[in-house]
């Protein structure tokens, strides 16, 4: 097999080292930065569907656009864990609704997101989640409770992807699901950034207390 890149690929290549030597700019507002990279097309070029507004790339055009990203003088992203985390679970695992209402505005660097996996006593043991998801209304929505630690970007982020258990006494591996959570609820969520020893903070603890999600932002079912 000839892992080369061909002449198509050069030629993106060409093409995404012109756009990024006009556009990137270091020390641009990151989130403007990716609403600039989405109206271009550059956001979900791995995702195997288009019609979000994304260009489609093969895996070699992939690298090239990473290498050249590497190369240029581009910020660094904000949108990539909605971009290769999130995006590739719904596309797998979502609705069409859920692919309709996040997949657009995550390629357009609209909506940014975090990751809730990592909690205090358990690390990135996910078995050991001890985040609770409590149905709560006659609507069948959710309250979350429970802390999440080392949470990337989280004071940046609009939505988070949660792993929380939604079966009262489950252990291990069963009763787990997986629920998007908006950050904009003032006194139900909590982020507390982490200083870092490079004086960043780009980790952050996030506490939830009563976080509400909709029943339909559950992916793939309870458990």
């Amino acid at each position: 097999m000839d892992f080369g890149f061909t002449d198509a690929d050069e030629g993106f290549r060409a093409d995404v080292r012109a756009w990024l030597s006009e556009h990137a700019e270091a020390g641009e507002d990151r989130r403007s930065w990716e609403r600039a990279l989405g109206k271009a097309g550059w956001i979900g070029l791995g995702w195997p569907e288009d019609g979000y507004g994304n260009r489609r790339g093969t895996l070699t055009q992939q690298v090239a656009w990473a290498e050249e990203y590497a190369r240029s003088s581009a910020p660094p992203r904000s949108g990539h864990i909605g971009e290769n985390l999130l995006a590739p679970t719904l596309i797998a695992h979502g609705t069409d609704a859920q692919k309709s209402r996040f997949l657009p505005a995550i390629a357009a660097g609209d909506e940014l997101w975090c990751q809730g996996y990592s909690e205090p006593g358990a690390g990135s043991d996910l078995a050991g989640v001890r985040t609770s998801a409590v149905r709560d209304g006659g609507d069948g929505s959710y309250r979350v409770t429970g802390q999440k630690i080392w949470t990337s970007l989280a004071h940046e982020a609009d939505w988070c992807f949660v792993l929380a258990r939604t079966e009262v006494g489950s252990r291990r591996h069963r009763g787990l699901s997986f629920l998007l959570v908006p950050m904009d609820q003032p006194g139900c969520v909590e982020v507390r950034p982490i200083r870092q020893l490079t004086g960043t903070s780009e980790f952050n603890e996030v506490f939830f207390d009563g976080a509400r999600v909709r029943a339909e932002h559950v992916v793939g079912g309870e458990g």
